[in-house]
């Protein structure tokens, strides 16, 4: 017979080793990883996308304690009084919001005449002022002059002039192109003396605000916003959303 001791050293059963929390078990790891490759990379890559085709957009003059204010969106920005170019049934309007002394809007103006072009019986410009008076002291008298010419037809070589010589902006140059332009000095220069056209700038301003403009360029395509100089590239993808969206394709 076996001995007490034999028998107690029978009757002892080995102690299972506790089992591992599931946060412990490589199988979990191995299934989580998956998961979140399968359903978070797409993620990832969708936000990814959107900050590349945000940063696309390039320079922008912010106006100082201006933000985009709550009825943003809801104005209608698009008008019939002021300069424009292309077909007046154009099915997309482009509005620019610009100032003539930001450095952006004179980076931005070849390229949106190189759009103008390409779609010459899709895209309609009108250009709206937005001085930003807080940063430029040429910004007010330099939309004026460019206004005075508008009175006389000459906007748009006017608007061009300023942009091209926009680091000598000041009375001798708004002369100049005046003379160059063969404007009748006289009308012109009375009607900045009167400040003929400063109610328009103001209401250009004014309109700008209400829509959420806070600085220059903008944009509305369509009534969408869009800030800053956009390459042509983005001008196209930009253009052809703006035609889905108007015969809904």
């Amino acid at each position: 017979m076996p001995s007490t001791e034999e028998q107690l050293i029978t009757n002892i059963k080995p102690a299972q080793a506790p089992r591992r929390p599931l946060y412990r078990r490589l199988w979990v790891w191995v299934l989580g990883i998956l998961l979140l490759f399968w359903f978070g990379l797409p993620l990832v890559l969708k936000i990814f996308s959107a900050r590349q085709d945000n940063s696309q957009a390039g320079g922008f003059t912010a106006a100082p304690n201006k933000s985009a204010s709550a009825s943003a969106g809801l104005q209608e920005v698009a008008t019939t009084d002021d300069p424009s170019l292309g077909s007046p049934v154009a099915p997309i309007v482009v509005v620019e919001f610009g100032d003539f002394e930001c450095p952006y809007c004179r980076e931005a103006e070849p390229i949106i005449k190189q759009v103008l072009q390409k779609y010459p019986e899709a895209v309609r410009l009108i250009y709206r002022d937005f001085p930003v008076i807080e940063l430029h002291a040429e910004a007010v008298p330099a939309a004026e002059a460019a206004n005075c010419a508008l009175k006389q037809g000459k906007f748009w070589a006017y608007h061009d002039g300023l942009f091209q010589q926009q680091d000598q902006l000041g009375e001798a140059l708004y002369l100049s192109l005046a003379r160059t332009l063969n404007l009748d000095l006289d009308k012109f220069n009375q009607c900045r003396q009167a400040h003929l056209t400063l109610a328009d700038i103001q209401d250009d301003l004014a309109a700008g605000t209400a829509a959420g403009v806070r600085g220059t360029p903008t944009w509305f395509i369509n009534g969408q916003k869009v800030e800053g100089v956009l390459p042509l590239d983005i001008w196209d993808k930009a253009i052809t959303a703006a035609l889905r969206r108007k015969f809904g394709k």
